[in-house]
């Protein structure tokens, strides 16, 4: 019924990586976000005004009985009075101003020996009661106001259907106003509470792309410098032909990393497992491993999701890295509704330190509802996910 002050809140920037964006990307942003609460004020300000329409009540005695000019006069000026005190009563993000609404209720009663439309100003003040106070201190003043309006209505203007009517007006507009408090703060919960959700996304988008990055570059990183020393070491010894080989694949692996990188950022992955797997096979192989695979991995490969293709990345980045062996065997199996795929080698590890990269593999075994485990001498890591999660984990 009645304009719908809003409480004022502490101005906060949600984190994000918004701050961090280049002018050009955000000017554009905060230009849309001006020009909304803009347009938003200037739809506040009409609704403000519109409200007012309710005072229409406040001429209905004087229009229907005789009254005289100077009793316009004074009519008009205390309805001139009463909007100039509402508009500073009712400005959206203020805080509550009791000088101004004792004011309105001031002219509300000045006024009632006049007319006894001035219930509509009584409705108004009873709004913002029920707006800005709860509990014991909402019924104190509304019975002070109900009490103060219906001895004085009574005393000018003695009928028992006006007291009724301004009984039933005043109680209900002060409900209005408590259910707009509660709804505003029901909004401003949802509010925060998207808010939190948000941070709560880029915060898991940021580990994602972290986990990303770490498994392809890496994996990638790794081998440029195992073929780094490689030629450094064919050089030493004169062998300028083997070293321009290595030189040559590792300008390939660079090339090929850069655009791993690419795609990733980009948030697609073109390769597949297919494609994937001779690449780390081949890359294996020229470090001195002897790589046997078996035929039920063909089949995993065409229905694989990409979170498994980052993890067999990392651990053949493991291998390459930490493993002493020479020897590795990469085995799947359907079993019970989940793929399981097992990667073993020869190398004698007695101990293993989770870090990133396996941390990394368990998050996304769990995202697909599935899970890792490693076993040591001999070392074997095992990675089990539903077979639905392949369709889900490319959608993803």
């Amino acid at each position: 019924m009645f304009a719908q002050p809003t409480r004022q809140q502490p101005q906060t920037q949600p984190p994000g990586p918004a701050s961090a964006l280049p002018e050009t990307a955000t000017a554009p942003a905060q230009g849309a976000a001006s020009a909304q609460g803009a347009a938003a004020a200037g739809s506040s300000r009409h609704a403000q005004w519109g409200q007012l329409i309710y005072l229409g009540f406040y001429f209905l005695p004087p229009l229907m009985l005789p009254t005289r000019p100077w009793h316009w006069t004074l009519l008009l000026l205390a309805f001139a009075l009463f909007l100039w005190v509402y508009q500073r009563v009712n400005q959206p993000g203020s805080q509550a101003n009791w000088p101004a609404l004792s004011l309105l209720a001031l002219i509300a009663s000045a006024i009632t020996p006049l007319n006894s439309g001035s219930m509509a100003m009584f409705a108004y003040v009873s709004f913002f009661l029920g707006f800005w106070l709860k509990g014991a201190r909402f019924v104190l003043a509304m019975l002070i106001l109900l009490g103060w309006q219906a001895a004085w209505l009574w005393y000018w203007h003695p009928s028992g259907w006006l007291q009724a009517y301004a009984l039933i007006v005043c109680s209900g507009v002060s409900l209005s106003g408590l259910v707009e408090r509660l709804r505003q703060a029901h909004q401003q919960q949802q509010a925060r509470s998207n808010a939190e959700l948000e941070s709560m996304a880029r915060q898991l988008e940021r580990e994602r792309i972290a986990r990303d990055l770490h498994d392809l570059l890496g994996h990638s990183l790794a081998s440029i410098a195992l073929k780094a020393e490689l030629t450094d070491l064919l050089l030493s010894r004169q062998q300028t032909e083997q070293a321009r080989q290595q030189l040559a694949a590792l300008q390939q692996l660079a090339r090929h990393s850069l655009q791993q990188v690419r795609d990733t950022i980009s948030g697609y992955r073109a390769q597949g497992l297919q494609t994937l797997l001779p690449a780390l096979l081949a890359q294996l192989r020229s470090n001195g491993w002897q790589c046997h695979v078996g035929p039920e991995v063909a089949a995993l490969a065409a229905d694989c999701p990409p979170a498994i293709e980052l993890a067999l990345t990392e651990l053949c980045t493991n291998l390459l890295r930490h493993s002493s062996g020479r020897q590795m065997w990469l085995s799947a199996s359907a079993q019970q509704q989940h793929w399981l795929l097992q990667l073993r080698d020869d190398g004698d590890c007695r101990q293993l330190a989770p870090g990133a990269g396996l941390d990394g593999i368990r998050q996304r075994l769990t995202a697909l509802g599935g899970d890792f485990s490693w076993q040591l001498n001999p070392t074997c890591f095992t990675l089990r996910w539903p077979l639905a999660a392949a369709g889900h984990g490319a959608a993803q």
